[in-house]
């Protein structure tokens, strides 16, 4: 069994996901794509998020170059172009999602970006079928399984999680912002990721670096034995709406 399969199936042991676990790989030279097995690559331009919906929903193996993806905001988050000055101005975000052009600026400043010529590729697939070491983990779940990847997380040194969005480019947070602090990231799917990514309404995202898999799986093991686990136990308890339904029958049958 590989490196990431077992990674694989620790992770569906405690989380169950309906998903594939998704392996990211960044390239700084996108000829090293060739050493990948069984990449497919995108016939048309498309936008980044779209290349983890193949991999997380069909298990393939995805390869994205600058010249693969569409998106505007994701070849300056991931550094496959230089950030251009109507972006560090904010003007793709005046009228969209913000009133003046100061708001819009200050919202393009705070965006994680990947410095540019870092990375020139980005290869994606389901963690339990790659055949090459992933730099970062990335899982869809619902708010249970996010929530105890965050009590796994926090196991050994305690502390919170801290969330950064403004509602956008998802992929500065689980990717960009993964790689730049080599911490978990907790997101929330962009509007491109639910309209051509297939994101569901449910679906929260958690980027773990993998330098930290491990310990976020030896936390999800030690808080699964000490009782916090997924699915969420309920709590059984009587009904006492069945309770007064019931009494008000035996009244019945006396009468």
């Amino acid at each position: 069994m590989s490196r990431s399969q077992e990674l694989n199936d620790r992770l569906n042991k405690y989380l169950r996901l309906a998903t594939f676990p998704i392996g990211v790989k960044l390239l700084k030279d996108k000829e090293e794509m060739k050493k990948i097995g069984r990449v497919k690559r995108p016939e048309k331009k498309i936008a980044l998020c779209q290349i983890f919906s193949y991999s997380r929903y069909y298990g393939w193996t995805m390869g994205l170059t600058e010249e693969d993806n569409v998106c505007p905001l994701a070849e300056v988050s991931i550094g496959f172009i230089r950030p251009y000055n109507a972006f560090l101005e904010g003007t793709f975000f005046v009228g969209r999602y913000h009133e003046t052009q100061e708001a819009a600026k200050k919202t393009a400043e705070m965006i994680p970006r990947i410095p540019y010529g870092k990375l020139s590729a980005i290869v994606s697939g389901a963690l339990e079928r790659i055949d090459y070491d992933p730099d970062l983990v990335l899982i869809y779940g619902n708010s249970a399984q996010i929530l105890r990847i965050i009590q796994g997380a926090l196991w050994e040194e305690g502390g919170r999680i801290t969330m950064s969005t403004f509602g956008d480019a998802v992929c500065a947070d689980t990717i960009a912002n993964a790689y730049l602090t080599a911490k978990l990231q907790i997101a929330l799917p962009c509007l491109g990721d639910r309209r051509f990514g297939l994101a569901m309404d449910s679906d929260l995202i958690a980027s773990i670096p993998l330098g930290i898999v491990d310990s976020v799986i030896e936390g999800l093991e030690a808080t699964h034995k000490a009782g916090s686990r997924y699915p969420i136990p309920y709590e059984i308890c009587t009904p006492e709406f069945f309770v007064k339904m019931r009494r008000h029958t035996e009244e019945t049958k006396k009468e």
